[in-house]
């Protein structure tokens, strides 16, 4: 079983390119969001629109003409919003390849950016969870410093970051995704052949992964 879940990813990876790759750039591994984050977002928008729609209720003693109003207009929120984290959501991608790490972000439905940082600019990784049920949920967030970040950080609480850092936020073992991605620089460092047969990372338990 496990075999053939590794052909298959392997054979996805082949088959995937992003905007700006270079001649000869090997996508090794590609990262998105965990999905319970989406299931969040829309959360707080079911509770905004049951927010909205008992204030609109609540001047039925005006006009009862604002009680249909304020159900049209909390199921418009509803639904339009489902699709606007949805369409976010779809294009949040991280591509680890053999030169460096390219993320996609976009700052609403129309644009996205894009920020890329070479394995040869890495200084460290860092990986921290925001709160006690994400990190039960193993979810948390990868931070990829740059080495302009030249000021150290004093408190594991704190969080320092340069222009130039990649962030990874949501991410499903975040952890094991920090090790994984400190296995890539030491390669790149002291082995780069050995960036040919790396395993693409897998966001399961270990013994799971291939």
């Amino acid at each position: 079983m496990y075999p053939m879940i590794h052909y298959l990813i392997m054979e996805n990876l082949e088959n995937s390119t992003f905007l700006g790759q270079q001649e000869g750039e090997k996508i090794i591994s590609v990262i998105t969001p965990h999905q319970s984050v989406f299931a969040l977002e829309y959360a707080k928008l079911v509770f905004v629109s049951l927010f909205l729609l008992t204030g609109f209720i609540s001047l039925q003693k005006i006009s009862p003409f604002f009680v249909p109003v304020g159900i049209i207009f909390s199921l418009f929120t509803l639904v339009v919003g489902f699709f606007l984290y949805r369409s976010l959501h779809s294009k949040r991608f991280t591509y680890i390849t053999n030169r460096r790490i390219v993320r996609f972000e976009p700052s609403n439905a129309f644009i996205i950016n894009n920020r890329s940082l070479t394995w040869d600019n890495v200084l460290k990784i860092k990986t921290f969870s925001s709160n006690f049920i994400w990190r039960l949920k193993n979810v948390g967030t990868v931070i990829i410093h740059s080495k302009t970040t030249s000021t150290s950080i004093n408190s594991p609480d704190q969080v320092l970051l340069s222009n130039d850092d990649i962030v990874l936020k949501n991410v499903y073992f975040y952890k094991d995704l920090g090790n994984y991605i400190d296995k890539i620089l030491y390669l790149y460092q002291h082995d780069p052949a050995g960036l040919e047969s790396i395993h693409p990372f897998v966001n399961k338990n270990k013994g799971q992964r291939y």
